[in-house]
């Protein structure tokens, strides 16, 4: 006769298995996610396409798409890592878009202004500042990225003596989210650095130099790129004073490594890579011009190029060595026009 006590031994075996098995379906679905979705990728905004396109890192395989509606002309992207949300600018539409890193679905969009261009944001401040280059409007638009509404909306800077025909064009904000910083472009040899706070979006200094100015940050320090006036200027972040000047024809769009500072020659074709000393250590000349913007990877070894241009299409993926040369690794048509770039790292 069987006890009592047997069956239940029985059962509790029976209990165990079925734990086991459930465990094990749930390790397999967390495998399926991790593998899923990556972890790390480089972004595209393709301005005539209306997407942005999204690649890996070894090779530029297409790893998704993200489609917005018929006349956005998308310009710039950014990745926030404390809400794993991409964020990009409609030229033409004026919205900012949030879109989910994973799936690249448009999750909310708001309007910040027509002619949305380039765009930055820090996450140790919740802020997104995005330039609106439209004639008509000419502001920066700070987004509070917890609430994602329009937090401050900042016309041109007065007191600078400035044309009809100035406009606000770049921006960054330092790592630690105290200050952002704007360039106003007034003219073909003129532009403006404006030095924001980000707590009350007061100006707290102003510095002029050379035309169509860019912006970009290394080793601690603000960089202003003038394609114009073909130099890049080292700057004190806490008050624009001038450290060094680096002569680079052509320079302006930008992006930095932990050891390097990357810059593109925008009319001739031509990428360019200093060193923490301010020393151009090596070039590398690409086979289109219009070398525009520029993404670099967290281990510093792959850069992201974009070349803009109305029929334009492609886009390339450099090998970065560790003394700075450059070696072509990928060329491949990512969308018409493609123009600002982003790498996200989760």
């Amino acid at each position: 006769m069987i006890k009592l006590k047997d069956y239940l031994s029985v059962f509790s075996l029976l209990v165990v298995f079925a734990f086991a098995i459930i465990a094990c379906d749930k390790d397999d679905d967390n495998d399926e996610d991790h593998e899923t979705f990556p972890q790390n990728y480089f972004a595209v905004a393709n301005r005539v396409s209306n997407t942005i396109t999204y690649h890996n890192t070894s090779d530029l395989t297409l790893l998704g798409t993200t489609t917005l509606p018929n006349g956005t002309q998308p310009t710039y992207v950014a990745y926030s890592a404390k809400k794993d949300k991409l964020y990009t600018g409609g030229f033409e539409s004026g919205v900012l878009y949030e879109i989910n890193s994973e799936t690249y679905a448009v999750e909310r969009s708001i309007d910040v202004g027509l002619g949305a261009f380039h765009l930055w944001l820090n996450d140790t401040v919740d802020q997104l500042w995005v330039n609106n280059i439209n004639g008509s409007v000419k502001t920066t638009t700070v987004v509070d990225l917890n609430s994602f509404t329009v937090s401050q909306t900042i016309g041109l800077p007065t007191g600078l003596g400035l044309s009809s025909n100035a406009v606000q064009h770049d921006v960054i904000i330092t790592p630690s989210g105290d200050f952002a910083y704007v360039t106003v472009l007034d003219g073909a040899n003129t532009s403006h650095l404006v030095q924001y706070s980000t707590s009350n979006f007061s100006v707290v200094n102003t510095l002029q130099f050379g035309g169509d100015g860019h912006l970009g940050y290394f080793n601690n320090y603000l960089y202003t790129l003038s394609q114009n006036a073909g130099e890049i200027k080292q700057h004190n972040p806490a008050n624009l004073t001038v450290i060094a000047t680096i002569p680079f024809l052509g320079s302006h769009g930008v992006t930095a490594s932990s050891t390097y500072l990357f810059a593109a020659d925008l009319p001739d074709g031509r990428l360019g890579v200093i060193d923490a000393q301010n020393t151009v250590i090596a070039t590398a000349n690409t086979s289109f011009d219009a070398t525009h913007n520029l993404a670099i990877n967290s281990s510093g070894d792959k850069l992201f190029v974009s070349y803009s241009g109305a029929t334009q299409t492609k886009v390339a993926l450099f090998d970065v060595a560790s003394n700075g040369q450059l070696t072509l690794n990928t060329t491949l048509d990512s969308g018409t026009n493609p123009f600002g770039v982003a790498y996200i790292q989760k």
